[in-house]
Parts: C-alpha cells; sequence; structure tokens
C-alpha cells in the first residue's frame, strides 16, 4: 500500500491534491508544530487584476509554539466574510460553508481540503495522524506512521529529500519514493479547479 503523509494547509496547491490521487492512503499531520508563514492558516491567488492576493486566517500569537490541531482561531465573522468575498469576487466559487463547521484550524482546514476533493472527484482515503498515536520525529515520525497503516510504500514530497533517513525505511522494506507534482505554479488548488483534468498527475 503507497502512502502520503501531509500537514494540512488551507485550500492547498495542486501538487497536494495530485499527491493525494496518487497513493492508496493519505494521512494528515495534524499533531505537530504550526509552522508560521507557511501555508496551514493562509493561501494565496492571482486576482482579476493579475496581482497575488492572500487570503488568511487569523491565528493567536501563541500559535507557532502549538500543536496544528490544538489551535483555535478568532471566532469573529468579519475575517470570514472578508476571505468569503475575495475568493467569490476573484474566483467566482463560494466557500462560505468552510468556515461554518468550526473554531479549530485543523476542522476549517479539513473542510477546506474536502471541499476540493469532492470538486475534482477524489476519493483516496484520509487519516488525521493524531488518530493513530504515534511517537517520533521528523523521520521517525513518518516511518512509525507507515507502520501503524501497514505502508509498504512511502511517497514523499521533494523536500524530504532534505531530512528524511533512508536507511529507516530500507531497514523495515518500506520503498521510499519522491513525488514530482506537475504544476503551472503554487497557488490554491480554488483557482486551477477548472482546468485540473488536463493537469491530473497519477503514478
Amino acid at each position: 500500500m503507497k502512502v502520503a503523509i501531509h500537514q494540512p494547509e488551507h485550500f492547498p496547491y495542486v501538487g497536494f491534491f495530485q499527491k493525494m490521487e496518487s497513493c492508496d492512503l493519505f494521512v494528515i499531520l495534524d499533531d505537530v508544530k504550526f509552522s508560521k508563514n507557511n501555508f496551514q492558516n493562509r493561501n494565496r491567488f492571482k486576482n482579476s487584476n493579475g496581482i497575488e492576493e492572500w487570503f488568511t486566517i487569523p491565528v493567536p500569537s501563541t500559535a507557532n509554539s502549538s500543536i496544528i490541531n490544538e489551535i483555535i482561531v478568532k471566532n469573529d465573522k468579519s475575517w470570514k466574510s472578508k476571505i468569503c468575498s475575495k475568493l467569490s469576487q476573484n474566483l467566482k466559487v463560494d466557500v462560505s460553508i468552510v468556515y461554518e463547521c468550526s473554531d479549530r484550524l485543523i476542522d476549517i482546514n479539513m473542510s477546506s481540503i474536502n471541499f476540493v476533493r469532492e470538486k475534482l472527484g477524489i476519493t483516496t482515503p484520509l487519516v488525521l495522524s493524531s488518530e493513530l498515536s504515534v511517537a517520533g520525529n521528523k523521520s521517525n515520525k513518518l516511518l512509525n506512521l507507515c507502520k501503524a497503516v501497514g505502508a509498504t510504500s512511502y511517497l514523499s514530497g521533494q523536500g524530504g529529500l532534505d531530512y528524511l533517513n533512508k536507511d529507516l525505511f530500507e531497514t523495515e522494506r518500506i520503498e521510499l519514493e519522491i513525488f514530482e507534482p506537475k504544476i503551472k505554479d503554487y497557488y490554491t488548488t480554488l483557482a486551477h479547479i477548472k482546468d485540473y483534468e488536463s493537469i491530473r498527475n497519477i503514478s
């Protein structure tokens, strides 16, 4: 069984979903520390004038020292309506339902991921790493997650080349594969839903 693991981004880019569609099980890594200035609470697109814009979920000042699935976002309708209006005007998509689910960042991100999955017709099973109760850091954590779900192959992103301990996976006889997305840009998939069929990347 081929397994991929990825942190829960907010309305992720196309490569996130290409990777999801290329494996048998997709693990959402929600029990690690939040990363400031990453894509866990924000994303971007080009507006109708061709200018790059960000849409961001406000998180507490303490978020950078918190575990992703423990973060509670600001309970304020103003930022939600601002994001919804921005995406509706520029991308012609109504995402209001995504922000009605919860005030937990992980719930909102999972709602955004499932929103796009449904639009793209992706049915790859998902599981949260927190549900697997696996210990370890970096390569050990990923290896233990793979073992917990019975993986025979781990599909890593290209960034994994910088830190993965390949010997650990070889010792456990789990094949290590590197996924290379075929993308036009790193903007949110919301901007590419209509042409996703032409950029599918099934391995």
